[in-house]
């Protein structure tokens, strides 16, 4: 009996750091996993989680939305957006527009709080949009934004 897992190569994986940094999606990770610490930095000096954030700056792009949608905007589960969109509600950062009912949408909209909220959280973290702190020149940040939402659309 061997320790070896069904497919396993017979010799080790040698890599080094030049295999590593060849790995777009590898490297586009590691590097959204450091912006978005930075960002939720940003976001939670200001008392808000990144999805409470995401929640209130899309309600400000788009006054009226569901669950439903606000959970794909921010790529949150929808079960998970139920709790954010409960706790925000006890918060009064945000209130349903219509009666609830079974199998009925019911939008989700920005209360005065909350649109207090989200412009005094906005210009913080546009600040850190800017070419300078990501170490980028404005050229650079302006082709990595379309790229990134090519991404997003594929």
């Amino acid at each position: 009996m061997t320790d070896e897992l069904p497919g396993a190569a017979a010799t080790p994986l040698t890599l080094d750091q030049a295999d590593l940094d060849s790995a777009i999606t590898w490297t586009l990770s590691r590097a959204a996993r450091h912006i978005e610490h930075r960002l939720t930095a940003v976001i939670a000096s200001h008392g808000l989680s990144a999805v409470q954030y995401g929640v209130l700056s899309q309600l400000a792009a788009s006054p009226s939305m569901t669950r439903a949608q606000l959970a794909r905007a921010t790529l949150t589960s929808p079960q998970s957006m139920a709790g954010v969109i409960d706790g925000m509600v006890e918060k009064n950062l945000v209130s349903f527009a219509g009666a609830s009912g079974k199998g009925r949408p019911n939008p989700v909209t920005l209360t005065r709080h909350g649109q207090a909220t989200i412009a005094r959280v906005w210009p913080a973290v546009l600040e850190h949009n800017q070419a300078h702190p990501l170490g980028l020149t404005a050229d650079e940040v302006a082709a990595l934004d379309a790229i990134l939402h090519k991404l997003l659309a594929s």
